[in-house]
């Protein structure tokens, strides 16, 4: 059943067909499993979507073309997703993490879809190691060398780049992309606190506090940030993952968090940080 269950999660955000099914009845998106690291009371397993067995291969429910363009590897290298990871907490499967990108002209969105195989209710979560590319995507198509003048160049700000059919994407660091995920792992592993008094508890971690997501945002070499097809800086972003943090505290409508925003940060919201307190508190946390 939990098995299914990611697999209708991956249907849903990849859009892969039925067409190809293994002897369960499950689509086919042949993968490897890159590595599982045990952190005491659960571990988690990272596993990447390979190219080759998928693009070329009919019996895949991903098939492309038994000879695929340098366009249709360069689409299916960056429509999708690179990764999933399975965190077990002993013998059962306590959660499953899909990173999708999502690619609309220039510009590129990555975020995280959580999965209860429990209870069947996902949520959608920004990611912060941004990329135009996965590092593992990069590898394999430079093994592959589907361009043969591909190649891995420096980019501005000590990051990499992947020149590919004469186009240089931003490569997503892999060992960035898997300490994200462990540290998202440990707040969905962390013990739920009951708070008894919620706004004492968002007026006293709202500044400095758990609640504080400006901290979380110092971090990120980018400047800005896309989500839900809307370019924010870090400002208004970390407000808007307060909207959706306060929401799932009990706080029952966007005035009351947006009267208490001001009386914690004793002065009034700008234009942008009160759309982006409005949008994370309307943002559906469980699809």
């Amino acid at each position: 059943m939990k098995r299914l269950l990611f697999i209708i999660l991956l249907i849903n955000i990849t859009n892969i067909s039925y067409g190809q099914l293994d002897k369960n009845g499950n689509p086919i998106f042949n993968s490897i499993e890159l590595d599982k690291e045990d952190f005491g009371k659960y571990s988690i397993s990272s596993h990447y979507y390979t190219i080759e067995n998928n693009i070329d291969n009919s019996k895949s429910s991903v098939f492309v073309n038994k000879k695929p363009t340098k366009a249709e590897y360069l689409k299916f290298s960056r429509d999708l997703p690179s990764y999933s990871f399975i965190i077990h907490k002993d013998t059962e499967v306590f959660a499953m993490i899909m990173l999708v990108q999502k690619n609309e002209n220039s510009k590129t969105e990555l975020v995280y879809t959580v999965l209860n195989p429990n209870t069947g209710k996902s949520i959608e979560l920004p990611c912060y190691t941004w990329g135009e590319i996965s590092e593992k995507r990069v590898n394999e198509l430079e093994k592959i060398k589907v361009d043969t003048s591909s190649k891995i160049i420096d980019f501005p700000n000590n990051g990499k780049a992947y020149y590919f059919n004469r186009i240089a994407y931003r490569i997503q660091s892999y060992d960035l992309l898997k300490n994200e995920v462990s540290e998202l792992a440990k707040h969905l592993m962390k013990p739920k606190e009951k708070i008894k008094d919620p706004i004492k508890y968002i007026e006293k971690e709202t500044i400095g506090g758990s609640l504080d997501f400006s901290k979380t945002l110092e971090k990120e070499e980018q400047k800005l940030l896309l989500y839900d097809g809307i370019i924010y800086n870090k400002n208004d972003f970390s407000i808007l993952l307060w909207g959706q943090a306060v929401k799932k505290l009990g706080l029952q409508s966007s005035k009351k968090a947006i009267k208490l925003w001001e009386k914690i940060h004793k002065r009034k919201l700008s234009k942008p940080e009160l759309n982006a307190l409005k949008k994370g508190f309307k943002t559906n946390l469980e699809k």
